[in-house]
């Protein structure tokens, strides 16, 4: 069964390869869960009405499928084997493909990536401090950290996910739920990371009076930095992209009143 587990984990990247405006994701769904129903159902008859199950409308969040698939082929494995012959696959199927999808919304596009994006001007300002301050010479650098760094957690969340979906099959939702706790933390680390890449900016680029003369202190700089962030910790009633702007605007008035 690891080929068969294997041949779907690549499926899986093409879930979205034939997605149509009448039932979304359907085909691809069918396309990855195929090499697993033919290993379960040996019969063409159980098989074609496998397929069929799935032929409806299906979306979904693409990395979050990854669950969903490996919790629908243990069920039509039970299925095949006669162990749970009333369950309504196909029902389960669409009652969590909408909870999954915003989970991973918020958790990969509305947080994971924008986290990404920041560490990889990060690391590009970083470069450009201690090799090289010609921008144009490294900025390359930036889109590649970024595919490499984000691939690296995205894959690995695609393979985490169909593992545990096998493993613990429905029981694997709770563990799921447990992952919207590390959001916020998330986007925290977020905030501090676009902090210290726009203190590293002003530092590079002397020239702007903005750095001239706030950068004159880093007692300041870091006491500023501090305060901004324990505030955002203790009440947390401000969004992470209020608080960039607020550092922003912050460091432009101290700069400005000569502070």
């Amino acid at each position: 069964m690891i080929k068969v587990y294997l041949k779907m984990f690549i499926r899986s990247f093409f879930l979205q390869a034939l997605w149509n405006f009448e039932r979304m994701q359907n085909i691809g769904f069918i396309y990855i869960l195929k090499p697993f129903l033919d290993k379960v159902y040996l019969d063409d008859k159980s098989k074609q009405e496998a397929l069929m199950r799935h032929a409806g409308y299906f979306n979904t969040h693409p990395y979050m499928a990854n669950l969903l698939i490996a919790i629908v082929a243990s069920l039509e494995k039970d299925k095949s084997e006669n162990k749970e012959d009333t369950i309504n696959i196909s029902s389960i199927k669409n009652q969590m493909a909408g909870p999954l999808a915003a989970i991973g919304d918020s958790l990969f596009f509305g947080t994971l990536r924008p986290l990404v994006a920041c560490f990889s001007i990060l690391i590009m300002l970083l470069f450009m401090k201690f090799l090289d301050q010609n921008f144009q010479k490294y900025a390359i650098f930036v889109p590649i950290i970024f595919i490499i760094t984000y691939n690296i957690f995205h894959i690995a969340s695609r393979a985490w996910l169909m593992f545990i979906g096998f493993k613990f099959n429905r029981d694997s939702l709770s563990i799921i739920s447990s992952v919207k706790i590390l959001m916020p933390i998330i986007k925290y680390i977020g905030f501090f990371i676009s902090t210290v890449a726009l203190f590293v900016y002003l530092l590079i680029f002397k020239s702007s009076p903005i750095s001239s003369l706030f950068f004159g202190s880093k007692e300041n700089d870091l006491a500023i930095y501090i305060i901004v962030f324990l505030f955002s910790i203790i009440f947390n009633r401000f969004g992470v992209v209020f608080l960039i702007y607020s550092v922003i605007i912050i460091c432009s008035l101290i700069s400005y009143l000569r502070i």
